[in-house]
């Protein structure tokens, strides 16, 4: 359960926690948890439990929970299985449970006169980290190893490609593992493809430890090129300067970034021969954590606007709890004017949403407000693909028609296991993306010329 920070529950455990920051007794009074990247409170460790640096973890661990309090990107929730533990989630990523915490019984007297006292919990037995796993002969483990390899996938590619830990659980929450996740950009490539193809990518691969690592050229994606598929690097001219990209134009190179642990596909909004002007605008409307009958007020009210300046305009869901507005281009405008029409008609959206939206902004309180992101036109931004799996759910990144935007549609529904066949069922809802496009810039000047006294 998400405790708002205008909330006296919440106004109460910061006044706490503040209170206990200068106290060498703050051990006895809030007992702290560790949890790794991805996992939840069912996988914490106690603080108390780990053996070496005990007091660093806890001081280090205490200071990102001041912080997080005070952060407009962290929300603090309260288990709904275990009463009286609190931790935090981020806006952006809603499966880690990060630094948990609870008080102990004692604060209810220490902290009597405060006004709304959180739950307390008397002290338990402290959770150890797991026990390392004890180690082998060479000998065994290389037998043990190649009777457990699983078998390689039989993908129809024109290079080799050694696919390893197959049956490592990438998505704890949905339980999908590497296979499963090359087995669905293998099944999906033909629908995938076109939105990738000649586009820098933006590649985000995983680490052991669960963390994103990002990369944009060969030279930060690997040592040397031996190991590359075969025209997966290119020269984009932009600007006056060369740049050295990564793309993504074949199965090789789709299933070659999901081996090195990519799991989604970020593509730019330019093309690798005209890689300064953008062929398509994004909309970005976030949920904020709003329900998703009111982010689709949002986007239905993008549409009628659109559609009222005879403007093109499709959309796809962001993969989470929220939409992006595709509107095409003719290619003949830069950033710059893409960006000033997304800016205007998020201007034009909030007049109708000025109690449940807001612009995205450097600085700007946000939490609770349904987002609306302009910022995702500018120069190098890249934005998910279409079908592109996109959350811990295995949900995807799905183009819907403007008629299925209604009330009660299910982003949870739109899943690896429910897009392929959609696709067969319906079609592609992007088919005529490119077919009718817009000059950025004429129409970003007729906003303005015509209602800019509104903003």
């Amino acid at each position: 359960m998400i405790i708002r920070k205008n909330t006296k529950a919440f106004k109460s455990i910061v006044e706490i926690i503040t209170a206990c920051d200068e106290r060498a007794d703050r051990n006895k009074l809030i007992r702290l948890y560790i949890t790794k990247a991805g996992h939840t409170v069912d996988d914490r460790i106690s603080i108390e439990a780990i053996e070496e640096e005990t007091d660093v973890f806890y001081n280090l661990t205490f200071a990102a929970v001041i912080e997080n309090l005070k952060s407009s990107d962290h929300q603090l929730h309260s288990s709904d299985d275990i009463p009286g533990l609190y931790f935090f989630h981020t806006t952006s990523n809603k499966v880690w449970d990060q630094n948990p915490f609870e008080f102990d019984d004692r604060v209810i007297k220490e902290f009597a006169d405060v006004e709304e006292l959180p739950i307390t919990r008397k002290k338990g037995t402290p959770i150890k980290p797991p026990a390392p796993a004890k180690q082998k002969g060479k000998a065994k483990k290389k037998e043990a190893a190649r009777k457990s390899a699983p078998k390689q996938p039989a993908y129809k590619l024109k290079q080799k490609i050694e696919f390893t830990d197959l049956n490592k659980v990438v998505f704890k929450r949905s339980g999908l593992t590497k296979r499963d996740i090359l087995d669905y950009y293998n099944n999906i490539a033909d629908y995938i493809l076109p939105y990738l193809k000649d586009r820098p990518q933006l590649i985000r691969l995983r680490s052991e430890r669960g963390g994103l690592n990002e990369y944009r050229s060969a030279e930060e994606l690997t040592t040397g090129a031996d190991d590359l598929p075969t025209g997966i690097q290119t020269t984009i001219a932009h600007g006056k300067t060369k740049q050295n990209v990564l793309i993504c134009n074949t199965n090789d190179h789709l299933l070659y970034y999901i081996e090195r642990g990519a799991v989604d596909f970020y593509p730019q909004m330019v093309r690798i021969k005209s890689a300064s002007y953008p062929d398509y605008c994004v909309i970005g409307i976030e949920a904020g954590g709003n329900t998703p009958d009111k982010v689709i007020d949002v986007a239905r009210m993008a549409n009628h606007m659109l559609t009222a300046l005879n403007v093109p305009s499709f959309i796809k869901t962001d993969g989470v709890s929220g939409f992006q507005v595709y509107i095409p281009l003719d290619g003949k405008s830069n950033f710059d004017d893409s960006l000033t029409l997304a800016q205007n008609i998020c201007q034009l959206i909030l007049l109708k949403f000025p109690e449940r939206a807001i612009l995205r902004e450097p600085g700007e309180y946000s939490l609770g407000k349904i987002i609306l992101d302009y910022h995702l036109n500018e120069d190098q931004q890249a934005i998910i693909a279409p079908y592109a799996l996109a959350a811990d759910t295995a949900t995807v990144a799905t183009p819907l028609y403007w008629e299925e935007v209604t009330k009660g549609l299910s982003i949870e529904k739109l899943s690896y296991k429910t897009v392929l066949k959609r696709l067969k069922e319906t079609g592609d809802p992007f088919d005529d993306l490119f077919k009718k496009r817009v000059n950025a810039k004429e129409i970003a000047g007729h906003i303005e010329k015509h209602y800019a006294f509104l903003f």
